[in-house]
């Protein structure tokens, strides 16, 4: 497996986690495991994506009202 397809199947569990998370604090219902995983899934995800540096950033945020 890529490292793009990792961070994006990382990336896909996320999302299907946050919505059970949600739908759990809804309920009322204890969602300590789901929150461990996600723990998880954002260190690992942490780890696959490049950082990105203060200059980096706001050049992206420049770019953003560039023509």
């Amino acid at each position: 497996m890529s490292k793009h397809q990792a961070i994006r199947t990382i990336r896909a569990e996320i999302a299907k986690l946050n919505q059970e998370i949600d739908l759990r604090i809804i309920r009322g219902v204890s969602y300590r495991r789901e929150a461990l995983r996600h723990k998880f899934l954002m260190a690992q995800l942490a780890r696959l994506e490049p950082r990105q540096t203060w200059f980096g950033r706001t050049l992206r945020f420049a770019s953003a009202f560039m023509f």
